[in-house]
């Protein structure tokens, strides 16, 4: 069976372009001491399938764009997919090296109010003395609440190994830090400065409640960077690079949430059943 290995954001997959196999030799294949070792394998067609060592699970955002990657590598001048995932349609351009993913529309979940308060929930993070306000954003099906510190030190002692308590409830807790903001340069196409845009940078870590902690998502990445939009108001920046521990994504915030990060595939396996 030939396979290709590729990397998102800290997540690495296998690709298979084909059907599935049986279970047993996904299980195989992803085995990091008899196999080959990947933290999913990867079904990618006009559909993206994602599988564990323990079955088929919702691909997450690493997947959708290691799939989009296997296909640019079999026809380079094509720059924009559509996937069916979980049945529904998931839009991915290739644009400046990155695999750009349309989120769709984002709220504030507790609108208007929220925003004048700068919160709507409360964040207890283990590993600090104090609970902290948050903000919830709502992106999809998803609520992720986000609460802001200090400095990089205190987001270093969080201890998420320990699911943070969040009222009400949320389906995904961060936790970041504001960098700054700067004004960067915009370029054509022949070098020349044409504008400039500010850009906002933000360091932050996760925790799914069903996973643990996770090291890279769109999802949290979209909060975070709709929670500092937010906080710092209406002359902030609407893109942000965000920093998590498996790598950096950017997020354009518009009517609709952009997420791009890089992905590539730099290895072509036969695994033999």
């Amino acid at each position: 069976m030939k396979l290709l290995k590729g990397i998102s954001s800290g997540t690495t997959a296998l690709v298979h372009p084909g059907s599935p196999p049986p279970q047993e030799t996904i299980a195989g294949a992803l085995d990091p001491l008899r196999g080959i070792g990947a933290d999913l394998f990867l079904t990618a067609e006009e559909s993206v399938r994602a599988f564990t060592r323990d079955g088929e699970i919702s691909p997450p955002s690493a997947a959708i764009r290691i799939a989009a990657a296997y296909l640019h590598s079999q026809a380079p001048s094509s720059n924009g997919w559509d996937f069916l995932v979980d049945g529904r349609e998931v839009r991915v351009n290739h644009e400046d090296g990155e695999f750009v993913l349309n989120h769709g529309r984002w709220t504030i979940v507790g609108g208007e109010a929220a925003l004048a308060d700068g919160h709507d929930c409360v964040i207890a993070l283990p590993g600090l003395a104090d609970p902290r306000p948050g903000l919830r954003i709502r992106l999809g099906e998803r609520t992720i609440a986000v609460a802001a510190l200090e400095d990089s030190t205190a987001l270093g002692e969080v201890d998420l190994r320990t699911g943070p308590k969040t009222q009400p409830e949320a389906d995904l807790v961060a936790a970041m830090v504001i960098m700054g903001e700067r004004q960067v340069e915009l370029t054509d196409d022949a070098g020349a400065v044409v504008g400039t845009q500010k850009v906002g940078a933000l360091q932050a870590r996760g925790y799914d409640k069903t996973i643990g902690e996770i090291y890279s998502a769109d999802s949290l990445a979209v909060a975070c960077a709709a929670a500092a939009n937010a906080w710092l108001g209406g002359e902030a920046a609407t893109e942000w690079v965000v920093v998590f521990g498996g790598g950096s994504t950017r997020v354009n915030l518009g009517e609709h949430a952009l997420a791009s990060a890089q992905a590539e595939l730099f290895a072509e396996i036969t695994w033999q059943v």
